[in-house]
């Protein structure tokens, strides 16, 4: 018996209930309402995951997807949910806001008692509130612009927002002495324009060093040449790089040229293969995040070693947004009184309040938002390596 199916002719439809019917001993129960103590699971319980897996944000999905699979398959394999095995259909928004928001749409006119989101904070706020108004329970990954937990009391993110621990490159910044930083960011992306035209002019003051350029491009830009001309003669101590995977390449090339000599430094987005494609180029580049593969925290330990057995590499920060993200869900599930939408808020709600340990290591919430605690790391020879004892 599976917890839902599409939407079919009335005649499949029937034909397809019988059957289901016939599998359950009866037609055993399997809504869950609130207040049963157990309730029927079904041998299949499908996830409907809305995933940027192509366009300008696929260059980060692959982990994504790679980390959810992993744990998806853990679940499965260690009987976490006896008796129910765990599926995922993807829907591919294209990395286009009007493509997720018709694809949420149709998951939210569906049977389904939950969706998961991932990844752009550009498209989220299109889906977000879609599932809201629907009453169905979403679970968003990355997606750390404004906007998105906001939409309603049925939006979590399980990935804590960047603005939560960029408060320790500020202070990084501080203590190597910066007093004229220049920024580059994607004003089309949610995430990197709260950081650089809100967090950073007021953590700039908190921390003693000015903003004395700041210069907005698209994430679909190709030529930064002219956004580095006025950043080298801005003259900064630091460039800091809120831009997306490529324009990183882009970026510390040119100021290697350049023979800048300051401090180069970006955010998660950045991305292992923009910072690999630069060779020793890259050595030096710092960035917070929430995630490294040698992270301390002993479930974080246990992650990388799960990683690097399945698919022969280092986790990346989204791997880990992936295998968290599944595992709220698998949580919620564990916890869950039935498989409604209402129950599985609930649920969600209950795994929010206990919080888990993940990849990243202890996660909390706050109102149905991630939080952890962030590392500063340095791109050292092909790897991030934490600052000052940090990681998790």
């Amino acid at each position: 018996m599976t917890v839902r199916f599409r939407r079919w002719p009335s005649a499949v439809a029937a034909l397809l209930a019988a059957t289901l019917l016939a599998g359950c001993g009866g037609g055993a129960d399997t809504s869950g309402s609130a207040g049963t103590a157990s309730p029927a699971r079904p041998a299949e319980f499908s996830i409907d995951f809305v995933l940027d897996q192509t366009g300008v944000v696929q260059v980060f999905t692959g982990a994504v997807k790679e980390g959810w699979d992993l744990r998806i398959d853990q679940a499965n394999q260690q009987g976490e949910l006896p008796g129910t095995t765990l599926r995922t259909r993807i829907h591919d928004t294209q990395s286009d806001p009007k493509v997720g928001a018709g694809l949420m749409s149709e998951v939210a006119a569906s049977d389904a008692p939950l969706a998961v989101f991932g990844t752009s904070s550009s498209i989220a706020p299109a889906v977000a509130p879609i599932a809201q108004s629907a009453g169905l329970p979403l679970v968003t990954l990355y997606s750390g612009g404004p906007g998105v937990v906001d939409a309603g009391d049925h939006v979590f993110r399980v990935t804590a927002p960047q603005s939560s621990y960029h408060h320790l490159q500020s202070a990084y910044f501080a203590s190597e002495g910066v007093k004229r930083v220049a920024i580059v960011y994607n004003n089309d992306v949610g995430t990197l324009k709260n950081l650089a035209e809100e967090f950073y002019p007021e953590a700039a003051g908190k921390d003693g060093y000015e903003i004395v350029h700041s210069a907005g491009v698209s994430a679909k830009a190709t030529d930064l040449s002219a956004e580095l001309t006025g950043v080298l003669a801005a003259k900064p101590d630091a460039v800091l790089m809120l831009v997306l995977s490529q324009q990183n390449t882009s970026i510390v090339t040119q100021l290697r040229r350049a023979a800048f000599p300051g401090i180069i430094a970006g955010q998660p987005g950045i991305g292992r293969q923009a910072l690999e494609a630069l060779g020793s180029a890259a050595d030096g580049v710092v960035y917070p995040i929430d995630f490294t593969a040698d992270i301390a925290a002993p479930s974080g330990k246990a992650f990388a070693e799960a990683y690097r057995a399945r698919y022969n590499k280092d986790p990346d920060t989204f791997a880990a947004s992936g295998y968290d993200g599944a595992t709220m869900v698998i949580e919620a599930l564990k916890v869950t009184t039935g498989f409604d939408r209402e129950s599985m808020l609930a649920a969600l709600n209950k795994v929010a309040a206990a919080g888990f340990d993940g990849a990243v290591g202890p996660l909390r919430f706050e109102n149905r938002d991630a939080r952890v605690a962030g590392m500063m790391v340095r791109w050292t020879e092909g790897r991030e390596v934490p600052l000052n004892g940090t990681g998790g």
